[in-house]
């Protein structure tokens, strides 16, 4: 976190290790090529292609742990805005990665 209590934007790519959690929404090979492309794609996708609430959710929920109850409290939103809002992000990330690797 930044300033002010708002969460940064930025994803450190040191923590590109931790996108393999969210490969699971993509069918595909697995080969460690492939893996490393999926990494690629989605450390530049959560930056560039999903708005500053889906990041915030995506970062709380995937990088830091916390659960929806917990990002509903720290945001002061409801759960079910929280589960959307990842749902969301989660649709958007495929969609644009079948763009992506079917482009390709």
């Amino acid at each position: 976190m930044r300033g002010g209590g708002r969460m940064s934007r930025e994803i450190a790519s040191c923590h590109i290790e931790h996108y393999p959690d969210l490969m699971t929404c993509f069918q595909g090979g697995t080969n460690r090529r492939e893996r490393e492309e999926y990494r690629r794609f989605l450390y530049r996708a959560i930056k560039t292609q999903l708005t500053h609430r889906q990041t915030q959710v995506m970062l709380l929920y995937y990088f830091e742990g916390k659960n929806i109850t917990e990002i509903a409290q720290q945001l002061g939103l409801n759960k079910s805005t929280i589960s959307r809002t990842l749902r969301r992000s989660l649709n958007r990330l495929t969609d644009l990665a079948r763009l992506y690797f079917e482009i390709k």
